[in-house]
This record gives C-alpha cells, sequence and structure tokens, in this order.
C-alpha cells in the first residue's frame, strides 16, 4: 500500500531522542528516534486536550508511550479493519477521531467484539490516541475543511473557545521591567481582537524588611527598606501560567518576586479555536446552486435540505457531526444556511421560521475527512510511516429499491 509522501523532519529537539545505532567497521553512531510521547505531545501542543468539551474523553484510549514509534495509522473509528492494517503494518499508534472509552470501565469483557480489540491492540504493544471535540475546535477542524473546500473567505469559529484567562500583576524594581515585559509577552500574552503584548505598567513605593538568612538585591537584612517599583499588569491564559511565573522568577532580580494572580470573571473570545466555523461567499449563490456544488464535491449518500432553492446564500456555517444544537448559533450569526448532519425535524420546522437555510449529509459525510487531515498534519511534523484507514465506510446505504 502507497504510505504516501513522508515530509522531512521539522527540527524540534524536544520531541527526539538519541538511540545508539552500529556502523560495522566504523565507530558507533547516534540516531534520532522519535517515541510516542514526543509525538503525541506535539499534536497536544497543536491541538490541545483542553480544547475538548466538559463530557469528552479525548487522548490516550490505550497508553504506550515510552517506546519509539514505528508508524501511525489514523482512522474514523476504532475497527477490526484499522486494528489489523495497524498489526500488519508492525505499527504502534492509531489515531482516531471517536474515543473508544467515554465512560469509566468498570469490566473488561475479552469476549466482546470490542475486548477482542483491545486485546488485539495490547498483545501487539500499539497506543490509541483519540482527537474528538478538541480537533473539531481547532484549525484543523472538518467544519473549516468543509468552508475551505467550498472556497468561503474570512473563516472563523461558530462558536469561539473561551480562553481562561488569569491577570497577572508583578511588582519589578526600577530598571527590570523591560525584561520582565518581554518574558511575560513570550509565555503568557493571549490576543485581544487583532492586538497583542497588551499591559499596563504603574509606578509606586514598595516596602519589605529581609528577615535572618535572606539575600536581599536591595536593603539589608533586619531593616525596613523603601524603594521605587512599578507594577506590571500583563493576562495569561491558564495552561501558560505555571510556564510563565517560573520564567519570570528567572529573570526577575528579586530573591522573592512579589506578584498577585486573579481570576478574571469572563473568558477570553478566541478567533482561530472554536466549535463550527462560519465564513463568507465572495459573491451570492443560490441555494439550489449550493446543494449541486455539495453534490459535487462531497458526493454524499444523502442530501436533506430545508430552505427556499432560490434564496441567495453570502454567510455560510458549517458543523461537523452532529449539529443540531448549533442552529440557534448559526441563526443569531446571520448566516444564510448552514451545514450539518442530524439534524432534527423540531428544529428543522424553527429554523424554516427563522428564515436561515439547512443542509443535512450524514454524519460520515461531514467527518470522513479527519484521516486525511491529520495524516497531512503528521507527515508534515514527523519522519514516520503514516497511513490512513480508507477502508471504512458510511455505515448506512442509500435504499434504491427492488428485491434486497
Amino acid at each position: 500500500m502507497d504510505l504516501g509522501p513522508i515530509a522531512q523532519l521539522v527540527e524540534r529537539p524536544a520531541h527526539n531522542r538519541l538511540v545508539p545505532g552500529s556502523n560495522p567497521g566504523g565507530p558507533t553512531i547516534l540516531k534520532m528516534s522519535l517515541f510516542i510521547k514526543d509525538a503525541v505531545g506535539r499534536l497536544e501542543d497543536l491541538i490541545p486536550l483542553n480544547l475538548q468539551e466538559e463530557w469528552d474523553n479525548s487522548g490516550y484510549q490505550i497508553k504506550l508511550a515510552e517506546v519509539p514509534l514505528s508508524g501511525i495509522v489514523t482512522s474514523l473509528d476504532l475497527t477490526d479493519k484499522s486494528v489489523n492494517l495497524t498489526v500488519s503494518k508492525g505499527f504502534n499508534l492509531i489515531l482516531i477521531h471517536h474515543p473508544l472509552f467515554f465512560h469509566p470501565l468498570s469490566s473488561l469483557n475479552l469476549d466482546s467484539n470490542d475486548g477482542k480489540l483491545a486485546g488485539l491492540l495490547i498483545e501487539n504493544k500499539i497506543c490509541v490516541y483519540a482527537m474528538h471535540t478538541n480537533f473539531d475546535s481547532s484549525p484543523y477542524s472538518m467544519s473549516r475543511y468543509i468552508l475551505n473546500k467550498l472556497k468561503a473567505q474570512e473563516i472563523s469559529p461558530l462558536i469561539p473557545h473561551k480562553r481562561k484567562l488569569y491577570k497577572l500583576s508583578v511588582f519589578i524594581p526600577k530598571g527590570y521591567v523591560n525584561a520582565v515585559r518581554n518574558i511575560l509577552f513570550k509565555y503568557g500574552n493571549p490576543k485581544i481582537g487583532n492586538y497583542e503584548n497588551c499591559s499596563f505598567e504603574t509606578k509606586g513605593k514598595g516596602s519589605f524588611k529581609p528577615l535572618e538568612g535572606s539575600n536581599p538585591f536591595i536593603g539589608e537584612p533586619q531593616k525596613t527598606a523603601f524603594t521605587d517599583e512599578s507594577k506590571l499588569e500583563i493576562l495569561i491564559e491558564e495552561k501558560f501560567i505555571k510556564k510563565a511565573i517560573v520564567e519570570m522568577k528567572a529573570v526577575h532580580p528579586y530573591e522573592e518576586a512579589a506578584f498577585d494572580l486573579y481570576p478574571l470573571y469572563d473568558f477570553g473570545g478566541n478567533t482561530t479555536e472554536g466549535m463550527g466555523a462560519v465564513g463568507n461567499f465572495e459573491s451570492k449563490i443560490g441555494f439550489g446552486g449550493l446543494l449541486d456544488k455539495i453534490q459535487e464535491l462531497f458526493s454524499p449518500i444523502f442530501i436533506n435540505y430545508c430552505g427556499n432553492l432560490n434564496k441567495k446564500i453570502k454567510k455560510v456555517a458549517a458543523v461537523s457531526g452532529s449539529g443540531f444544537s448549533f442552529i440557534d448559533s448559526a441563526v443569531k450569526s446571520g448566516c444564510d444556511v448552514l451545514i450539518s448532519s442530524e439534524l432534527t425535524h423540531s428544529k428543522a420546522i424553527k429554523a424554516n421560521k427563522s428564515g436561515i437555510c439547512l443542509i443535512e449529509m450524514s454524519h460520515f459525510d461531514t467527518e470522513k475527512y479527519f484521516t486525511a487531515i491529520t495524516k497531512n498534519i503528521l507527515t508534515k511534523e514527523f519522519n514516520v510511516p503514516v497511513i490512513e484507514n480508507t477502508y471504512e465506510n458510511n455505515p448506512f446505504f442509500k435504499y434504491k429499491g427492488g428485491k434486497l
């Protein structure tokens, strides 16, 4: 089977390990080896787990991290075919969209189909990792893929991911503000709309009394000192707090850096991460023409629709997978049409009343691009073989009449 193009390894020393190799007749050489945990770590940098919904279970399904990565199979679901493909190729990582486990296990029946798959995976030392709603909220999502394929422009999330933000206030002596500010801009600098490097500085006078055993940068032990200081304030995303504080302390001149950390009442919106996608066509297109384009580009097993076929469409939204709960958001965003799957009868009636058009394809037909998208990511990031599991088909078949 064609493994597809294998991109050159991106230089990221932190994600590689040196292992001894042999050179007959010559000196011992060291070769770069990528471990499963390093590849997963890089994926989590690109598609963080904190993007997933609270009910979800993305991440390791069967964890085997401390071994060299031999190859990866990308698959929408974990099935007999994806497991057998991985075993036959001698690979040891399966990257899936839909998690194998959603709830804690009370027992595992090895006689069941899922139990047999789990046994086969464990026997062959194969790691399984899922990227579900965190992938759906990432810039790599199938929702964005659909809109890109339709040549929509100005694509952004339909429901932006809410970043949990904190305000860090740190007190700095004169002459050291820029050093601390620059390091915080590097590690704790969320964009606010179209702006970054946002901070605020106020000047004042600090006091402190170094106690016995201290090594003060300013002042003398057992004497209260007063010094000119600045209070620097900056916003930081929750996931960067620990790193930002460690780096801040490394450049701060005080033996004990004084700082405050405040959780914000509201969370900051994100322009690149979030569920669904919304964009605009360069020029308006008739709803009937859009249906023809979707049939041509995506070849779905079926298309259901509601709305006026003559309506002109400018703003379009897409939600891969089950999207009935996003109709109201699409309406509020001023969308002319929503493309999704598993839209319900009552929601369709409500959509008709609101004036938005709906296009429904099967769940599979809105998510079948996961394997190709993730393969593209992996081949750009790692110098390992990656295979798509292209054997999976839509679980539903279109009945055309006649004898069964």
